[in-house]
């Protein structure tokens, strides 16, 4: 189980670092993409650092927790584990308040967009921190951990429990916003006939990258959010073919997630496409 685990981490941490890393730089190589994808940027950002988190993993010297927790991939999954789900429910708010105020929104859409990212990092940044303090403070410098320096022992309790939660939650109720931006979607559809051409166009645009968040939502719930529930409810089953087999999906399918949600917004998006065949 553990070669079976290291190899996933290999193979997805190297595809999810290429392919997201090349959607970065797709998007960031023009100033119109920059603008218009500006709420997707920190997920495809954050999906780059579990690549990157997933191929640095692993190291066979014994350490303190203080020493485990500073370790470079536990410091990136401290990051990008929680923001996976944290940046999709950003996502999710993002498109409703484009629905709900469409006009405000698409004159100033870049604001808004950077507005609700910076919020959203900073207030997980604040958890982070707190959480390291806390287990700088409380740890004893004598204890050392099991020389892989797995994520999960390397920090307090309430700090893990807390990223679980958040996983859990982010996602789970980035798709229940999706079905209310759905059926606001819908409502909007029956009263575009009325705007200025400009307007309608905007909307348009709008529209269709609501559409491709909302089939990412579903993959993500499909994905991350119930193999982490499968994983919480089975994963310290006494039965070790049950634990494994529950480990093993459970990485492999949250590794999915990213590289499927690059996926959606590639072949639904045409700018995107043609800018990532330029690069």
């Amino acid at each position: 189980t553990m070669i079976a685990q290291f190899s996933l981490y290999i193979v997805e941490g190297t595809i999810i670092l290429l392919i997201n890393g090349l959607l970065v730089a797709a998007l960031l190589r023009k100033s119109k993409l920059r603008q218009k994808y500006a709420i997707l940027i920190p997920r495809f950002i954050t999906d780059t650092i579990v690549g990157v988190a997933a191929l640095a993993a692993g190291d066979s010297t014994p350490r303190t927790r203080v020493q485990c927790m500073l370790m470079p991939w536990n410091l990136l999954f401290v990051w990008s584990d929680p923001m996976s789900a944290v940046v999709q429910l950003a996502i999710s708010v993002d498109r409703l308040i484009s629905l709900l105020a469409p006009i405000h929104y698409y004159k100033r859409p870049l604001t808004i967009q950077m507005t609700q990212t910076s919020l959203w990092h900073g207030a997980w940044a604040t958890v982070a921190v707190v959480g390291w303090t806390i287990t700088i403070v409380t740890s004893s410098p004598e204890a050392t951990m099991v020389p892989l320096c797995w994520f999960g022992s390397s920090l307090i309790h309430e700090l893990t429990d807390t990223i679980l939660y958040t996983r859990i939650a982010g996602s789970t109720f980035a798709v229940v916003l999706y079905v209310i931006v759905f059926f606001v979607s819908r409502r909007h559809i029956k009263r575009m006939s009325g705007l200025l051409s400009t307007d309608e166009r905007a909307l348009k645009k709008g529209r269709q990258l609501t559409q491709s968040m909302l089939i990412s939502c579903i993959a993500t719930f499909l994905l991350y959010v119930v193999p982490i529930v499968v994983e919480v409810v089975l994963g310290n089953s006494t039965n070790e073919v049950i634990s494994d087999f529950v480990a093993i999906y459970s990485q492999l399918s949250t590794g999915l997630n990213p590289l499927v949600h690059a996926g959606i917004v590639v072949s639904r998006h045409a700018d995107i496409a043609e800018s990532i065949a330029q690069v």
